[in-house]
């Protein structure tokens, strides 16, 4: 019991986010300290280039490169973290793994720091919770930051081994269209690395541009989505005297169409896979129509005619059973009938016009062929009087 509290308590309190941020600081902070311990003859970059002068810092060994950018890029990400971004929260999960990755695989260095950002990366997983923001903004600030860290720490690196690439990167205009390049994974060939730190070195900015532009875009464009989903449903929520029509057919459809071309408010449900019958202009609520949550969700209470139009009579029938047992129902219901031998057991549930489609054409084209003349008021007749009760 204490252990699930402890857990709970992880996940969704503010401290919790703020602590996390706080020792993500530190981390980073530690990070780059141990890297900056030696220092080096300082070169004039002027006199003798900015790549001689890079290397001559003796602060950053080629290896050291990523870990720095990656610590700094934690730094800024965690102010974000302090906000409950939970974009700020997925790309410093990644980052530390990486951080673990590269301690073990590539230094060999399975210390002090390794083990605290293995322990800071499983302490974010728990409190996943704790970070429910969801911002535009945010993304696009976190995505803008990783971004710049990526091309920062590209170029600097393409420029520490500028001459183990052919032709040499001497320049920082050579080292920006390279790491442009890399991170893009166009990979046009006019630079090519010719060492195995090189090879492994663009290996690195290649997955980390992948893992950034990836992550970036996909979170983005799920916020948009999730943003337009709600709009719908705030503009749904406010409907009222509306149609709603249930089912997935092609009668379903045009009714729909044809409603909404009058000006009239009208809301469509269906399952996801089936939901390609209707226009893209069309409000569609996808669910199970059998749920009383999907029908409350259409704002059921306030409909004046909710239509179940499936093309399974079973399935028109669990509906109006599920449609009975919404509260406070004042929408007059209207079902359609597939086969004839199953009018008297849908007619027990009471809807208030049930209509079958396959008598109402059996009798006119009966007309039509023994040529009795038909007219609008004959057909509003076989309609109200014959096949609607």
């Amino acid at each position: 019991m204490k252990l699930s509290a402890v857990v709970n308590f992880m996940e969704t309190s503010s401290f919790s986010r703020k602590t996390m941020s706080f020792l993500l600081i530190l981390n980073s902070l530690f990070i780059i300290y141990s890297i900056l311990l030696s220092r080096g003859v300082y070169l004039d970059w002027e006199i003798h280039g900015f790549a001689d002068w890079l290397k001559s810092l003796g602060i950053l060994k080629l290896l050291d490169i990523p870990k720095v950018m990656l610590a700094s890029a934690l730094i800024l990400l965690s102010f974000f973290m302090y906000m409950g971004a939970r974009i700020a929260w997925c790309v410093s999960l990644i980052l530390l793994v990486t951080i673990v990755f590269l301690d073990v695989a590539v230094y060999h260095q399975a210390g002090t720091q390794a083990y605290t950002s293995l322990a800071l990366a499983i302490v974010l997983v728990i409190s996943r919770r704790a970070f429910p923001h969801h911002s535009l903004t945010s993304a696009g600030f976190v995505a803008f930051i990783c971004t710049i860290s990526l091309l920062c720490f590209s170029m600097l690196g393409s420029l520490y081994i500028g001459d183990e690439f052919k032709p040499h990167i001497t320049t920082l205009m050579d080292a920006f269209y390279f790491s442009i390049v890399c991170m893009t994974t166009l990979g046009f060939g006019d630079i090519v690395p010719i060492s195995s730190n090189a090879r492994m070195f663009t290996l690195t900015v290649v997955i980390l541009g992948i893992t950034v532009f990836t992550t970036s875009i996909v979170y983005v464009m799920g916020f948009l989505a999730r943003g337009t989903r709600d709009i719908v449903k705030k503009r749904i929520a406010k409907m009222h005297d509306h149609f709603i029509i249930i089912g997935s057919s092609m009668l379903a459809a045009q009714l729909e169409k044809g409603l909404r071309e009058q000006g009239k408010p009208v809301i469509a449900i269906c399952s996801d896979k089936k939901q390609a019958m209707y226009d893209k202009e069309a409000n569609i609520i996808e669910g199970d129509p059998t749920n009383v949550k999907t029908l409350q969700t259409a704002n059921i209470r306030q409909a004046s005619w909710v239509a179940t139009l499936s093309e399974s009579d079973a399935e028109n029938t669990f509906i109006l059973l599920t449609i009975q047992e919404c509260p406070d129902l004042q929408a007059k219901l209207i079902t359609i009938i597939n086969k004839d031998e199953n009018r008297e057991k849908i007619s027990r549930l009471r809807p208030d016009m049930l209509l079958s489609l396959a008598s109402l054409g059996k009798e006119i084209m009966m007309k039509v062929l023994c040529g009795e003349s038909i007219n609008s008021s004959d057909v509003t007749d076989l309609l109200i009087n014959k096949y609607l009760k």
